[in-house]
């Protein structure tokens, strides 16, 4: 592709951006985390489209127009060069063709560490300290459990755990958690345009595909009970592995428990359950042990098995 066309290309894809910020900007910002989330996607398909090389130097334009149109808005200033490292690291991965699970660890892997890096070093250094974000996190949680007539200080309580250990293991899992869904939807929209505009096909997303991993679901499922050990526990460290491992096991097995409910609502309802459940949960702490009881039937085989059969009679 020759310069002119590069420069022309580039030059559409700033301007695009900066309009974007210019609009944030008089909409107090409101729309400042989507627009850094757009930017390793852009990076992403113009490295497709060209070289990484070139990337780079849209990466270099996309930091300067951010920063200037933005008026150094701190989520700008924090948030712009995590998603340039994604973009980067994806479009080097996309270069030397790495299949699309590769590309997908990537995106998230790099954007988890970018979150980390923000909430626990930036944040503090410019005036936001993380003592008072957990406890405006444990403010809002109660405030939210209170509403539907739910006291989780109480909950936790007689469970014989420390609702405030509780709440900085919620806080630090849900940094990981929320820059692995920014990581995951930049690879989702990266392959949906790649494609769309012919520019590289990555092959389909499908969610079929996905299958569970039963020796991860059963795991999962016995972590459950670790909280029944560290009670007693003196070292505060182990009891914060104990409730780490807890928590990830529940996360698991709610990813199964939702992934089943979107296959089960496609393929035998043909309608989508999944999300209508997991909003219902929130105001229905219930449901999400219901959730995580289907997620290990999937995760551990029998529930896959009575989709895969469904799918075969439909053939």
């Amino acid at each position: 592709m020759n310069q002119t066309k590069k420069m022309t290309q580039g030059a559409m894809m700033l301007a695009i951006v900066g309009a974007l910020i210019l609009i944030d900007r008089m909409s107090s910002y409101w729309f400042s985390e989507l627009i850094v989330l757009i930017m390793p996607v852009v990076i992403i398909m113009y490295s497709g489209i060209n070289d990484i090389k070139d990337g780079l130097l849209l990466s270099v334009g996309l930091i300067i127009i951010s920063f200037l149109l933005g008026n150094l808005q701190f989520t700008y200033l924090i948030y712009v060069p995590v998603g340039i490292i994604t973009g980067i690291a994806y479009s080097m991965g996309m270069k030397h063709n790495l299949d699309k699970r590769t590309l997908m660890f990537i995106a998230i892997a790099t954007y988890v560490i970018g979150e980390i890096l923000a909430t626990f070093i930036i944040y503090p250094l410019i005036g936001f300290p993380i003592k008072t974000m957990i406890e405006e996190y444990r403010i809002s949680l109660n405030s939210a459990g209170n509403l539907f007539g739910t006291n989780y200080e109480e909950l936790f309580g007689l469970l014989g755990l420390d609702f405030a250990s509780i709440i900085v293991l919620i806080f630090i899992l849900s940094t990981i958690i929320i820059g692995a869904m920014e990581g995951l939807m930049i690879h989702l929209i990266s392959v949906y345009l790649l494609k769309r505009f012919k520019i590289k096909d990555l092959g389909n997303i499908n969610i079929w595909d996905i299958k569970p991993n039963p020796t991860l679901a059963y795991i999962s499922f016995l972590s459950l009970f670790s909280t029944l050990f560290i009670r007693g526990f003196e070292n505060e460290t182990l009891y914060y592995v104990g409730m780490t491992i807890s928590i990830l096991g529940a996360i698991v097995l709610l990813y199964y428990g939702y992934l089943f409910l979107i296959l089960y609502g496609t393929i035998v309802l043909h309608r989508n359950v999944g999300a209508f459940f997991v909003i219902l949960a929130f105001v229905m702490p219930l449901l999400l042990t219901i959730l995580m009881i289907l997620g290990f039937l999937y995760g551990s085989g029998p529930l896959r098995r009575y989709l895969e059969s469904r799918v075969e009679n439909s053939l």
